[in-house]
């Protein structure tokens, strides 16, 4: 009996049903807040009647369909959800949990083929949505097999002529209500996917990670127990529910504590200060590029970071304590720690496949994503281990090229946390080589002290990671390559000095044609609301290649130019635009610019990412 089958047989009980019902609805928890959003509170009891009510309809939607034929007896309902944060969100997740069924949470970036595509892929039945994202709904209805009209229900009441022909939810759980749906449910799994959430894909389609039972309430666990919630704490969740962070990170934890949250629609740097001090929030969940915007925000509002601490750290309604998540600089994390008198911030590594974590826990090296157990390893491109990386007093590595490659993981047997992605046995099998778990992320292992630590260094050539979210390169690319007068194009990422990564292309022009700046930034706007371009896709930085140099399998070497990514003081032949927040068009790219850029690598501590190449 493999590990898997003792799960399934001895542990049937570790489920996100039971999880909920054990963590919701609870007597002792009844009459206690659970989730606020916009100033409405839900209690644990309101939480669980709600979703329970989204439970049986689901259940009511299975039993029509088995019973006319469109779905197997076999088979779970396969609900799609295209939603910002939303109390709906909440309790459709928790209701596919109670009712056994599956829940696709799509990207609400996801347009035109790509939003087809994975609504194909996933097989989805019915399909939640949002008032504002019925337009790219509508968009697709024509040319899709698996969803019609009567398959779209609207989360919000419709309110104009062209919002009426969606069902509205409140009426289809009012109807189902009627059915019973005694013998509807099948049997639960807890190693079969309850989730599904989506990441990167090495080419247009995205990935769909299945998130298990299992893995939900392990992940949930795992934060819990390293930053011990209590009942007291309240979170504060304003990443997006279809990325994986609100999840493992912010509302399971919660749930398990029996602790409270604010929820907000979106994320916003400017309402956060005065979020957590009117609502006494003590935990968050966070990536890096918008825990920089909250920084920038406090500073601009009250000058420099001494009033700003000032201001805060020793106000009579700051509780705020803990923050749990990824790609931060080690100087926001500082400055949060400080302006707030936090305890600590926990700065982690990891991915929706979650396969490999590891946490920054109080005690480690700031810079580093914590401690790195025997099995995590560093594989360079032939597939061996690299060598522990020696830094100088400067924190410059010497022995970059032997000690920089891919953040991998020995694999002994099947994985509970991640066995492939949903329909794509391809991008499964290039996730798992020779024994190990490839992560597609850059990293370097440094000895501490006797201790074993793990270093982020960014994305493979292949992929890039932004706002705490990674995507191909090719994609990017095939997009760059759509727009009119380009003759090649090639995608990479490059340098940020707040988090992550910036998107860069080069692209070779055509005989005669000319860059325009305005034209090209117009041009991939129009992508992004016709082309089904995600907005993070646009890039951030455009270099213009007179040709290409090819290898005898004409292919371009993309490796070059993400080592010289936007550095015009080592090549000032470079021609190269870029684009900031507020801009309406690219802008060319000045030695100036390049000065005040490195200045803000500097005073982020980020200076090291532009002298390793």
């Amino acid at each position: 009996m493999n590990k898997k089958e003792i799960i399934r047989r001895y542990f049937s009980f570790v489920n996100f049903a039971n999880m909920i019902k054990v963590g919701a609805n609870n007597v002792a928890r009844g009459n206690r807040p659970f989730m606020i959003f916009e100033d409405t509170e839900y209690k644990y009891r309101d939480v669980y009647r709600l979703s329970s009510r989204y439970a049986h309809y689901f259940l009511a939607e299975r039993k029509r369909r088995v019973g006319n034929g469109t779905l197997g007896k076999d088979q779970r309902l396969a609900v799609g959800i295209y939603q910002e944060n939303t109390p709906q969100f909440v309790f459709a997740c928790f209701g596919a949990g109670l009712s056994n069924s599956v829940i696709f949470a799509i990207n609400t970036g996801f347009r035109g083929a790509t939003l087809k595509s994975v609504i194909e892929q996933a097989r989805i039945k019915l399909l939640l949505a949002g008032v504002s994202y019925l337009p790219e709904v509508e968009r697709l209805l024509d040319n899709t097999v698996t969803i019609g009209r009567d398959d779209v229900i609207v989360l919000e009441e419709p309110q104009g002529e062209n919002q009426k022909k969606y069902h509205w939810i409140e009426e289809k759980l009012a109807e189902s209500q009627a059915v019973g749906v005694k013998g509807a449910k099948l049997a639960c799994v807890n190693t079969d996917p309850v989730l599904v959430i989506y990441t990167s894909g090495t080419t247009g389609m995205p990935k769909a990670v299945p998130c298990s039972h299992l893995k939900l309430v392990g992940a949930g666990s795992v934060v819990q127990s390293t930053v011990r919630l209590s009942k007291k704490d309240r979170g504060y969740i304003c990443m997006p529910l279809f990325h994986s962070n609100s999840w493992y990170v912010g509302l399971l934890p919660i749930i398990i504590a029996g602790a409270s949250f604010v929820l907000k629609r979106r994320f916003s740097a400017t309402a956060f200060e005065s979020d957590i001090l009117k609502y006494g929030v003590s935990y968050m969940n966070y990536v890096g590029q918008p825990l920089h915007y909250i920084i920038a925000a406090l500073e601009k509002k009250y000058g420099d970071s001494v009033a700003v601490e000032m201001a805060l750290a020793h106000h009579p309604k700051n509780r705020f304590r803990i923050a749990y998540g990824n790609g931060a600089s080690t100087v926001d994390r500082k400055k949060l720690q400080r302006y707030f008198g936090m305890k600590h911030l926990y700065e982690i590594y990891g991915s929706t496949e979650a396969v490999i974590t590891t946490a920054n826990r109080p005690g480690d090296p700031i810079d580093s994503v914590g401690r790195a157990d025997a099995s995590i390893v560093i594989l360079d491109e032939q597939g061996q281990e690299c060598e522990p990386a020696r830094v100088d007093g400067d924190g410059k590595i010497l022995n970059y090229e032997r000690a920089v490659g891919e953040i991998s993981r020995k694999i002994k047997g099947e994985s509970l946390r991640f066995d492939g992605y949903f329909a794509n046995e391809n991008a499964s099998r290039d996730k798992f080589q020779g024994g190990y778990y490839r992560s597609g992320d850059l990293g370097h292992i440094r000895i501490v002290k006797g201790k074993r630590y793990l270093f982020f260094n960014g994305r493979t050539d292949d992929w890039i990671r932004k706002d705490g979210e990674n995507f191909s390169a090719d994609t990017v690319a095939a997009y760059a390559l759509k727009q009119p007068g380009v003759k090649q194009a090639i995608a990479y990422g490059a340098p940020c000095e707040v988090s992550d990564e910036k998107v860069m292309v080069a692209i070779e022009l055509e005989a005669g044609c000319v860059f325009n700046p305005k034209t090209s930034f117009l041009w991939y706007l129009q992508q992004q609301s016709e082309g089904g371009m995600d907005p993070k896709w646009m890039p951030d930085y455009i270099r213009i290649v007179d040709a290409f140099t090819l290898t005898d399998t004409q292919k371009i070497m993309v490796r070059p130019y993400k080592r010289e990514h936007f550095d015009i003081e080592s090549h000032p032949q470079m021609v190269l635009y870029f684009r900031e927040r507020g801009d309406t068009e690219y802008r060319r790219f000045t030695d100036r610019d390049f000065r005040q850029l490195k200045q803000a690598f500097i005073d982020a501590g980020r200076q090291q990412l532009l002298l390793q190449k």
